[in-house]
């Protein structure tokens, strides 16, 4: 794991250590198994679009999630997020490009003032993706990919989330994206295509979740 991934992580269990100190502060102990540990539980799915650059070029991403609500303000669960920039003119390969994949994996959310109208969500994702730079002179058209990688990503974010319906909430948020470094180069010359840390930045993001806050 590279170093700017470690520093992802660690900013992250710092956010939410801080969170739980604050929470607990001035009260006794309490457990999952006593009537002070889960008290309500919960769950939604949901879906989200935004935009972010990949590369220099513009992106749409679009995903979704779900999550277990433990006591209306902790989520647990999965997210999952697909992504496509705009399509460029490639002087090398003498074709139109686009930059295309997707990442995923474990979500953790913490929640604050949930049954206000109006209140602030944590989320952040850790897990994996990948992406393939693909020749697409079309729209919806495809082509041979001239190459792929995997990475690892750590997603934090904060989303400002409004209580439309008792089980329906909509959300405007800002993520900041951390990759591991890619290597994506020309199969004939060897040149890198896109910088290692292209994947690596912020993204904006309209949600919309359906369930039992």
């Amino acid at each position: 794991m590279n170093n700017k991934l470690f520093k992802a992580i660690l900013m992250v269990a710092v956010f939410f250590g801080a969170i739980n100190l604050q929470a607990q502060e001035d009260k006794p102990m309490r457990t999952l198994f006593n009537n002070g540990g889960i008290r309500s539980n919960g769950g939604y799915g949901g879906v989200h679009v935004g935009y972010t650059q990949i590369g220099g070029a513009d992106a749409l991403t679009i995903g979704g999630q779900g999550a277990w609500l433990i006591n209306h303000q902790f989520g647990i669960g999965l997210s999952g997020t697909g992504f496509m920039t705009e399509r460029i003119d490639d002087a090398t390969l003498g074709s139109r490009y686009i930059t295309t994949g997707g990442y995923g994996g474990l979500m953790l959310e913490f929640i604050a003032m949930p049954k206000s109208p109006i209140h602030l969500s944590f989320p952040v994702t850790i897990g994996a993706g990948g992406v393939s730079y693909v020749r697409s002179n079309r729209d919806f058209e495809f082509y041979e990919s001239e190459d792929s990688h995997a990475f690892f990503v750590v997603e934090p974010g904060v989303d400002v989330e409004f209580n439309l319906l008792p089980f329906v909430r909509f959300g405007v948020g800002v993520k900041y994206r951390v990759t591991s470094d890619m290597e994506m180069t020309y199969i004939d010359s060897g040149n890198r295509i896109l910088d290692r840390d292209a994947l690596t930045g912020f993204s904006t993001a309209l949600t919309l979740k359906f369930g039992k806050f």
